[in-house]
């Protein structure tokens, strides 16, 4: 259906993808806005109307719902 196609578009990531997770993406502290994680989409919250994700954050082992404005692609390796 087009409304599916449309919610597919405009998220950004897709499950099973990693990323970095900023829990203080806009905060006025540079200090809290550089602290990251690498996390792992579980879930796309398509009919959340305040979280987009559902995330797995790796170092601490828990699971959180966050929005897209949190989330940075992983910059490419420089192997």
């Amino acid at each position: 259906s087009m409304k599916l196609l449309v919610s597919m578009i405009q998220m950004k990531y897709r499950v099973d993808d990693w990323v970095i997770y900023k829990p203080f993406a806009d905060s006025e502290s540079e200090l809290l806005r550089e602290m990251s994680s690498r996390v792992l989409i579980l879930d796309l919250l398509k009919n959340d109307f305040f979280y987009d994700y559902k995330i797995y954050i790796e170092e601490t082992q828990k699971i959180k719902k966050v929005r897209e404005h949190q989330l940075f692609p992983i910059p490419d390796s420089t192997y």
